[in-house]
């Protein structure tokens, strides 16, 4: 073997160590033994020695390396009993072989003193290789190792914790630790405290709190035990079975429930559709139930009756139910170690049958009384205390079950509405209008009547129409209950009438709405109107214009338009041997521009060589001789240019004739105008000539 130097030692350690198992006696002295290597990473390691019962000990430790062809087996030495009273140093050994177990257990018949301090190793042998442990040295019968929670854990949830529950049978005054993982995480070590025995006849009870998670828990358990003192009594004891733990809200499932419609027999066919959702587990809670959803549930309550106790029903999930019409509330529950709860809710509505029958409600003081015809020839009844006098809208279904309370058990069997109160004066239609439809016809429309939110209990309209003169009695009209408008015809004009609207129910006519009176009178349209202004403006317009235009030729034959001297130009007038231009002088020749207006006086030679006549003789004469004699010429002149200007413009217009002025001639130009005129005015009708004019 390695580490040995020699054959003999190698046979001395075969004598000393007896193979076999409780049989194997120790005090033999062991002088030598192997020195083998130590500080390698393989063979055995964490020996551990303790007490398991009053008379029964064990030995385990563990092993690193190949576990074919490995061999261990367990020294321990010590000083007998009656060495150490007289004072002998002489150690006893002994060697217990196990094969490839790592557990060795003895008792004190084996020789090994339990109350003396004893040395312990172990020397594993692969092939031609020994590897040693670590040396421990135990007072075995005060070092004892306690069982772990043997018997079933209990766990339970209060306020976000697990808390663990166990029962043991050994002595209190223990300390207790766990460990924990997740699917996705390492274990984690906890602490659990120190117990105290809660237990009776001998029996404990120990706990332990650790916390809730949202996944799935592996918990394992270990005790130890601990002295008055608090130091500890033995080793650790081993780790307990794996307690599974389901996370604290379970993922809410995704299920759907198909529903199909009523059948004939008053009930509908339900499926499940979708899968409850799978948790993940660690690996030490594969197989074990206590992670796991142990059944999925459907709890089914019925709604509809709210005057009965609600029933329920549960069922596992996936089964096919058949349900009545009424409302339910379908939750989907998941049953763990806890308990059950909640995972979806679905609430189904309540159906109606596709047809509705005939009830028959009758009031009697604080009673309501419902009946009405079975498939069969009886009649059934039923009764509500207190009674429906609500003025609101009912909906009645009745439905039958051989077994009440069983929700799952119910069957529609007719659906009815029904209103409450006084249906006609609730009923009755309001803001009833009247519009002109055509000439002798008018529409009349209304509010929907509040009875038609009730399904079934309006039948119909009814329109009343009556002539206030007398000669025609009253019509009335049939709308159905989904319109609200009618058109009246054969109407007379002006004549007053007056028209109601009722809601008639199945069971009784309702009440006339206010009359409405109107007078129907034949109406012109708008746009005739407007057409009809517009032609009498335009003839006005028309007429107006004829006559301005007429006025003005009138007032042109009428009255000529006098000249405008400002607005003439040159002229040349004809003289007796030619034509000579007529020439403004300086404004110093014509005194008016500077001195006040006075008479144009023009100078004329007489008859006589001097060219003189007598005053007396002519006294208007006498005053033309004061003229200048170029104004005399400039008239003369003047006249002449008149007489050809009405040769070429008959009609006497003056406007074409422009005289060219000078800029400070216009006075002198405007007496000029002013006198001829003035004699223009004053001659005999005819052409005129230039005597006549000067």
């Amino acid at each position: 073997m390695m580490g040995l130097p020699g054959t003999s030692k190698y046979i001395t350690f075969l004598l000393l160590c007896h193979l076999g198992g409780r049989g194997n006696s120790c005090c033999v002295e062991k002088t030598s033994y192997p020195d083998e290597a130590s500080g390698s990473s393989l063979g055995p390691r964490n020996l551990s020695c303790y007490r398991v019962s009053r008379t029964d000990y064990e030995c385990s430790w563990q092993y690193d390396g190949p576990e074919d062809n490995v061999a261990h087996f367990l020294w321990c030495c010590f000083v007998p009993p009656y060495y150490a009273h007289n004072n002998f140093s002489q150690k006893c050994c002994c060697c217990f072989s196990s094969g490839r177990s790592r557990t060795v257990q003895f008792w004190e018949q084996d020789g090994i003193s339990v109350l003396s301090k004893v040395n312990f190793w172990v020397e594993s042998r692969l092939g031609n290789r020994t590897m040693k442990s670590q040396e421990i040295s135990q007072y075995l019968y005060n070092w004892t190792k306690v069982t772990p929670p043997l018997g079933h854990i209990r766990v339970s949830q209060s306020q976000g914790q697990l808390r663990m529950d166990w029962n043991v049978s050994d002595e209190a005054g223990a300390e207790v630790q766990f460990r924990r993982r997740m699917p996705t995480t390492n274990w984690t070590l906890g602490d659990c405290g120190p117990q105290v025995n809660s237990g009776l006849h001998g029996s404990s009870s120990e706990s332990c709190l650790c916390p809730s998670e949202n996944k799935v828990q592996e918990i394992q358990i270990r005790r130890r035990r601990q002295l008055s003192s608090g130091a500890p009594g033995g080793p650790w004891s081993d780790w307990s079975v794996s307690v599974c733990v389901p996370p604290d809200v379970l993922p809410q499932a995704k299920i759907k429930f198909l529903v199909e419609p009523l059948n004939q027999g008053g009930r509908r066919r339900l499926t499940v559709q979708g899968q409850a959702p799978q948790l993940a587990v660690p690996g030490g809670c594969r197989n074990r139930p206590g992670a796991k959803v142990k059944k999925h549930l459907v709890l089914v309550r019925m709604l509809s009756c709210r005057c009965q106790a609600h029933t329920s029903k549960t069922v596992l999930l996936g089964k096919i139910l058949n349900l009545s019409g009424a409302a339910y509330d379908l939750d989907v529950l998941a049953e763990t170690r806890f308990g059950r709860s909640t995972i979806q809710k679905w609430p189904l509505p309540a159906q109606e049958l596709p047809e509705t029958r005939t009830l028959n409600v009758s009031l009697e003081g604080n009673m309501t009384s419902v009946q009405w015809a079975a498939q069969a020839p009886v009649t059934h009844s039923w009764s509500s205390k207190p009674t429906l006098d609500q003025e609101e809208c009912y909906r009645i279904t009745v439905f039958a079950s051989k077994n009440p309370k069983n929700p799952i058990l119910w069957a529609t069997v007719l659906s009815s509405y029904y209103f409450g109160g006084n249906a006609s004066r609730v009923g009755t239609p309001r803001h009833v209008s009247v519009r002109n439809h055509t000439r002798n016809s008018v529409s009349v429309e209304w509010t929907a009547s509040q009875l038609s939110t009730c399904p079934g209990v309006l039948t119909q309209y009814v329109v009343r129409c009556e002539a206030e003169d007398g000669e025609w009695k009253s019509a009335e009209w049939l709308v159905p209950p989904t319109k609200t408008q009618v058109t009246l015809g054969g109407l007379r004009s002006r004549v007053m009438y007056k028209v109601q609207v009722r809601a008639d129910t199945a069971r009784l006519p309702g009440a006339w709405s206010h009359p409405q009176r109107f007078s129907f009178e034949v109406q012109i349209s708008r746009l005739s109107i407007i057409f009809a202004s517009l032609g009498s403006f335009a003839s006005v317009l028309l007429v107006g214009s004829l006559g301005y235009i007429g006025l003005n030729r009138a007032a042109w034959h009428l009255c000529p338009p006098l000249p405008t001297p400002c607005g003439t130009t040159a002229v040349e007038f004809p003289g007796s041997q030619g034509k000579q231009a007529w020439q403004w002088r300086n404004p110093e020749d014509f005194p008016e521009v500077l001195y006040p207006r006075e008479a144009l006086v023009v100078e004329k030679p007489g008859d006589g060589d001097d060219g003189t006549e007598s005053s007396q003789a002519a006294p208007e004469r006498a005053l033309d001789t004061r003229r200048p004699l170029d104004t005399e010429r400039q008239v003369q002149r003047l006249s002449e240019a008149r007489r050809y200007q009405r040769e070429d413009y008959p009609r006497g217009d003056l406007a074409h004739v422009t005289l060219p002025l000078l800029l400070g001639d216009v006075t002198q130009e405007a007496s000029v105008l002013d006198y001829l005129w003035k004699t223009h005015k004053t001659s005999e009708p005819g052409p005129p000539t230039l005597g006549q004019e000067a």
